[in-house]
């Protein structure tokens, strides 16, 4: 059974989203219609257009999934995973976070966006976007950010899990 979930965000990244997806669009369209003006030993035939296309879609699809953060505080921990489908999951313990604070993600500091690891950080970061965000410090000295939409109330939901927690 599935801890009680005490807070939940959604944040999706539309530029990454939509501009991403229009353009595979294009360069789709552009190569089924490019394909009539290549030499003839070089032109898709067959399925191969159909393949062309398919590959296209898989690709928005896998976009589509890694442009949405859905992000859980539970009493068993907190929770991130990418995209509706949970390509990507992430439980972190409340046992292993030492502090948690509220901060001003840069994508630039955490090597962009997408799930990234820093290991001149000693962390890893699910970044989708400048702004809000929350900073998890484990006992063992790394390092876990999220950006994430409605943060204060995410952070006031964590500490009343971490104040209800026995004392170590």
């Amino acid at each position: 059974m599935a801890a009680e979930i005490l807070w939940r965000g959604r944040l999706t990244n539309p530029a990454l989203q939509w501009g991403v997806t229009a353009l595979i669009a294009v360069l789709t369209m552009l190569g089924i219609y490019g394909n009539q003006f290549a030499a003839p030993e070089k032109q898709m035939r067959g399925n191969d257009v159909v393949w062309f296309t398919l590959l296209m879609v898989l690709v928005v699809a896998i976009i589509t999934q890694f442009s949405t953060l859905i992000t859980e505080v539970r009493r068993d921990g907190f929770y991130v995973q990418f995209g509706i489908a949970g390509i990507f999951r992430r439980k972190i313990a409340w046992e292993n976070v030492a502090k948690v604070e509220l901060i001003m993600v840069r994508p630039t500091e955490w090597g962009g966006w997408g799930y990234r690891w820093v290991p001149w950080r000693k962390g890893t970061a699910a970044v989708l976007r400048k702004g809000p965000g929350l900073r998890f410090d484990f006992a063992n000295g790394k390092v876990f950010v999220v950006t994430i939409d409605d943060a204060e109330n995410a952070l006031a939901a964590i500490r009343r899990v971490l104040d209800e927690l026995p004392p170590a």
